[in-house]
């Protein structure tokens, strides 16, 4: 039998977050990393389940996950 375990808990979709200008922030990518990982979430599902990945470019994506790697 499979060991689910690391799949319990809450994991919930990250969102990029931009600053003024439009562009992705790693400032503020890098706060909500770290403020949901304080709230106790067990993992982040970064670049997906919240639809604006598919208006972002490769850049972007690659942007947030870095940060969002970074940072936890």
């Amino acid at each position: 039998m499979r060991d689910f375990s690391k799949y319990a808990g809450v994991i919930p979709a990250f969102y990029a977050c931009y600053d003024r200008d439009g562009q992705v922030s790693p400032e503020a990518v890098r706060a909500l990393s770290r403020y949901l990982l304080n709230k106790g979430v067990k993992g982040l599902y970064v670049g997906g389940s919240s639809g604006e990945c598919i208006y972002q470019g490769v850049a972007e994506r690659k942007s947030v996950l870095e940060n969002v790697m970074d940072e936890v």
